[in-house]
């Protein structure tokens, strides 16, 4: 799921509607797979054609569940904008949306098994205790590089399809960080393609890490 400000929406509908003066709620409403999301009274409230409710829930855990939903497109008030653009990144992806878009891959139905790996942010670092990890990738390259890695791991004997979701921006103890999804004719397929992608991931892709700790932060290349 992809995320917008609303001027980010504004700026794509004149540009598409010479005739449409500014950003309109209820057209996303009637797009099936966007959600609008404004803050009122310290809660979140979201409206689409499916959907109208008002939440406590923190934003990154909203974005996730809809995401999950099937939602497409969120597009978010310029205060919410700006909490995504400091804490998170702008594309949510859930391991449950990645299972499927595997499923759906070519010669799927000859596959009777799917290996997942998933990092998470530990708590304790070298005998530290961890507040949270910043991650910031450098782009395009780390989308590229994701692409090549997938295309790499769907060349080992029996695998048919690889999908690779790593967050970027602010995480916290206990969150996931990466998720690893392999499908493969047989079980026995999975197991080296699985355990080798992270070593993979971690040598070649452009991405660094800072971890913050009660007393202090460093940058650190993930072991």
């Amino acid at each position: 799921m992809k995320v917008y400000s609303v001027s980010e929406v504004e700026r794509e509908s004149s540009e598409g509607d010479k005739g449409d003066k500014g950003y309109r709620e209820d057209k996303v409403n009637k797009e099936d797979k966007t959600v609008f999301i404004k803050e009122i009274d310290g809660k979140l409230v979201c409206e689409s054609k499916r959907l109208n409710l008002a939440t406590s829930h923190d934003l990154k855990s909203l974005l996730t569940a809809l995401a999950d939903l099937g939602y497409e497109k969120a597009v978010l008030d310029e205060k919410l904008i700006q909490k995504v653009q400091r804490t998170s990144t702008k594309e949510i992806r859930t391991l449950q949306e990645l299972i499927e878009e595997v499923k759906r891959e070519k010669n799927s139905e000859l596959c009777g098994g799917i290996g997942v790996f998933i990092g998470f942010v530990r708590k304790l670092s070298g005998g530290k205790e961890v507040v949270r990890l910043e991650y910031e990738a450098y782009e395009p390259v780390f989308s590229e590089k994701i692409a090549e890695i997938e295309s790499r791991l769907k060349e080992y004997p029996g695998v048919e399809g690889v999908k690779i979701f790593h967050k970027t921006g602010v995480l916290e103890p206990g969150e996931d960080i990466i998720y690893v999804v392999i499908m493969g004719r047989h079980r026995k397929d999975l197991w080296k393609p699985l355990a080798e992608s992270m070593e993979i991931v971690k040598k070649e892709l452009p991405i660094w890490k800072k971890e913050v700790y009660a007393d202090g932060e460093v940058w650190v290349h993930d072991k």
